[in-house]
């Protein structure tokens, strides 16, 4: 009977996180464009999105704490007519435990601006990541570390990056989930070529993941994004996406 209440207030809590995790995700974006960015610039975009990591056990590694990551986008804005964005980004990782593992990386950027500048990004990133689940709930967290190299001007950009995730399996249709996750991105020096310490953006998202059966590898992702640009030289933008993701993972 402990055990059983135990149970039962755990689910509790979790249910609360995940509305309250729904809630502060939603009114993140709003609060910080209500309070700074009064005059921004809306906009509307598609964002396209495979995410996928595993072991090399197909190379005939035995190691399995060793890991590959590979995520590959493309990004659509202005009312998703024009190309924004397209990312490259491999990446290896090594598994502290069952919930931890730290990844290293490089990721190739190509990026239109709404002047229609388009200009190369290079990347090298660190990151770690922690997750739990159970059979209805998984929490997980991102702790990124970017240094970019832009062709626009010489200096080293320095950038942190913060996610939290929560997602629940509906009741009734164990092969969908409901996903909340947010994003906070913070410079950490300035540049010159534009990027500004501080504050640079945040993501916000609400969707609905799918799987074909319990064991698939594979799982799709379709929701709103909602993603707040600072701009330290003009107006900010708040971007409504439409973004669309297929996962791959053990």
């Amino acid at each position: 009977m402990f055990l059983l209440k135990i149970r039962l207030i755990n689910r509790w809590a979790m249910e609360r996180i995940l509305a309250i995790s729904c809630l502060l995700i939603s009114l993140v974006p709003q609060l910080w464009t209500s309070r700074a960015c009064a005059d921004s610039i809306d906009d509307a975009g598609l964002w396209n999105a495979l995410f996928a990591r595993g072991d090399f056990e197909a190379l005939g590694l035995k190691n399995d704490r060793l890991k590959w990551w590979f995520d590959g986008q493309i990004r659509f804005l202005d009312d998703a007519g024009g190309f924004n964005q397209s990312l490259v980004r491999p990446g290896i990782g090594w598994t502290l435990n069952e919930r931890s593992t730290v990844w290293a990386g490089y990721g190739w950027i190509r990026t239109s601006k709404p002047s229609r500048l388009e200009f190369d990004e290079h990347r090298i990133w660190q990151q770690w990541t922690w997750s739990k689940s159970d059979e209805v709930w998984k929490v997980g967290l991102r702790s990124r570390f970017e240094q970019r190299f832009v062709e626009l001007g010489d200096d080293v950009g320095l950038r942190f990056r913060q996610l939290f995730s929560v997602r629940r399996k509906l009741p009734g249709l164990p092969r969908m989930t409901v996903v909340c996750w947010d994003e906070l991105f913070y410079n950490l020096n300035d540049t010159d070529w534009g990027a500004e310490s501080g504050f640079n953006q945040n993501r916000a998202f609400v969707g609905v993941g799918y799987k074909h059966s319990k064991h698939s590898p594979w799982r799709v992702e379709i929701g709103y994004l909602n993603q707040v640009l600072h701009n330290p030289f003009g107006s900010d933008r708040n971007h409504h996406i439409l973004s669309l993701n297929l996962f791959r993972s053990p």
